[in-house]
């Protein structure tokens, strides 16, 4: 998002090539996003881009060779354009929020942003790579077979999405965070090299206390919201987050209205929640709900959207549909959760024992796992190896964050954040709106991180930055504080149209046979009961996997389910 380049109302569509490539794979890449709304930006012997707007552009002259980078950024303002900020390298590029091409003489390469926000998927052939901001271009434009990643599948079943850099397909990975991918000549040809410096948000020390940090955190809000050009729409739930920002978008005058959509648990909860919150603003409050007949288009619509790497259940898919219709930027809260840390809820002393930093990383395994143990929807034979691949891939993004002071953070972040939440302001929300997420700047997540422990205890940060922003709404019945009545109305996920719907997906595909007899019940049952949140969150997950094979099936070597028993 910017203030100055973009005209798209959508997520960047990015694509492009480093090394010995084909100029036409480049263009099919392209092609394959749908029409000519991608061209090609940059050309040359080694590196190509093509983007469906234009780039964000930043340089420096202190070299010998005059270095140059093409860009594009995600959910967050771009700085660069403002005077006194000009952007010189390609770590000032990421931190910033952006990714892009490097020219660097005679060298390319591309970078990522430091937030994790903006894919860059990637795929090597020969002594070319091609690179894409979404997985199915590079599918589309790739001759040939792809094979299944079972450790992804794994892990999106177990965790609800993909670990480290895996993707659905074994052939494609996703780089990671504040690194470069590039094309280096030398004199004997040329090499592709991978490079991750030390992750800036790694490096923030926990030494500020709650007072100060809150007046950081305030002041970047206001500092993101000052570049935002015009109104915004507030998607509002019943939780913090949204009305966080709400509050701070309303005091810039810079709320549009708001909108809440239902969450599909049997009740009014979070809409009636957020309509106090809208009345103490003075903004208006639309409120979605999902039409249970169309539940099943809508579970598939969401499945693509996120390119079926997070699993999750499609009630928010109105609130995709109603952006979509309006021209507005909107609002999220992406990694506001995670970086302001919520007590009781993923994080627990025993996620921050720093005297055992691997048993630490066993207990945020285990406490990112508490909407269910998926693998229970599985028959027997293969839960525990879901889980143990599962484990040892967590334990490995972990590893580089064991002992520091923000281990559970930071591994949470790098995992649950950047891997799966990501997926909907960039796919479900992105793909279809511009998408406007101020706590993924880099001054809202290092004045987060480097508060101290006392400042962190409880809610205290929360409270402390709604003390600074607007302390009437902080005091008015959240999640957090509002209880929550039996479900009393109909729910679409269950309704017979989206139980079909599942069962027909269900039966054909890699794991048809290693459905748990429970799950195969309930699927049948008439009336149905009520289903477990481990059988409930296996069922999507299962559900996911067969309608990405379905999708790809003509494009795929054979998939074995047996492979997962090692």
């Amino acid at each position: 998002m910017t203030a100055s380049s973009s005209t798209a109302h959508h997520h960047p569509l990015v694509c492009g090539a480093l090394g010995d490539y084909d100029p036409t794979r480049v263009r099919a890449i392209a092609r394959a996003f749908g029409g000519d709304r991608v061209r090609v930006v940059h050309e040359d012997a080694t590196s190509a881009l093509a983007l469906d707007r234009e780039p964000l552009r930043w340089g420096s002259g202190a070299s010998p060779v005059r270095t140059q980078g093409l860009g594009w950024i995600e959910a967050t303002p771009w700085p660069g354009d403002r005077p006194g900020s000009g952007v010189t390298t390609w770590q000032e590029a990421s931190r910033a929020g952006a990714c892009g091409l490097v020219l660097d003489g005679e060298h390319r390469y591309l970078h990522t942003s430091v937030n994790g926000l903006g894919s860059v998927y990637w795929l090597s052939e020969g002594e070319a790579v091609y690179f894409s901001s979404r997985i199915d271009p590079l599918v589309q434009a790739t001759p040939g077979e792809f094979s299944i990643d079972w450790d992804a599948w794994a892990s999106i079943i177990v965790m609800r999405f993909a670990l480290r850099d895996l993707t659905p397909f074994a052939e494609i990975g996703r780089l990671p965070p504040y690194t470069t991918f590039g094309w280096h000549r030398g004199q004997r040809g040329g090499h592709l090299q991978v490079e991750s410096p030390t992750w800036p948000w790694a490096e923030a020390e926990p030494s500020v206390d709650r007072q100060q940090t809150a007046a950081a955190l305030a002041q970047a809000l206001r500092d993101a919201v000052a570049l935002v050009p015009g109104p915004v729409l507030v998607p509002l739930s019943g939780g913090r987050d949204s009305r966080l920002l709400a509050c701070v978008l309303a005091e810039a005058g810079k709320a549009a209205r708001t909108v809440s959509v239902s969450d599909d648990e049997g009740d009014t909860y979070e809409e009636d929640l957020a309509a106090a919150v809208a009345e103490a603003l003075g903004l208006s409050q639309d409120r979605l709900a999902a039409d249970p007949g169309a539940y099943p288009s809508n579970w598939e619509a969401r499945a693509r959207l996120v390119e079926h790497q997070f699993v999750d259940h499609a009630w928010l898919v109105p609130l995709s549909q109603y952006v979509a219709r309006q021209p507005l930027p909107i609002s999220d809260g992406f990694a506001m959760d995670a970086l302001l840390g919520e007590s009781g809820r993923f994080y627990s002393q025993a996620t921050q024992d720093r005297s055992d930093p691997r048993r630490a990383t066993r207990g945020l395994f285990d406490r990112m796992r508490r909407y269910g143990h998926a693998q229970l929807a599985l028959a027997d034979p293969l839960r525990e190896p879901l889980l143990a691949r599962s484990s040892e891939l967590f334990d490995s993004v972990a590893a580089p964050f064991e002992g520091s002071p923000r281990q559970s953070m930071l591994t949470f972040i790098r995992t649950r954040t950047m891997r799966g939440v990501a997926c909907y302001p960039t796919g479900l929300l992105g793909q279809r709106a511009e998408v406007f997420a101020p706590a993924a700047t880099q001054a809202f997540a290092l004045a987060a991180l480097s508060a101290t422990d006392d400042a962190r205890a409880g809610d205290g940060l929360y409270d402390a930055v709604y003390a600074e922003l607007a302390p009437e709404i902080a005091a008015l019945p959240s999640t957090r504080t509002a209880e929550r009545v039996p479900p009393h109305l109909p729910r679409a996920w269950r309704g017979d149209a989206s139980v079909s719907a599942h069962r027909r997906r269900l039966a054909q595909g890699p794991l048809t046979q290693y459905v748990a007899p429970e799950l195969r019940a309930w699927l049948t049952a008439l009336p149905r009961p009520e289903l477990s949140g481990d059988l409930r969150l296996g069922l999507e997950g299962i559900s996911l996997l067969h309608s990405w094979w379905w999708r790809y099936r003509g494009r795929l070597r054979e998939v074995d389910a047996r492979d997962l028993l090692g």
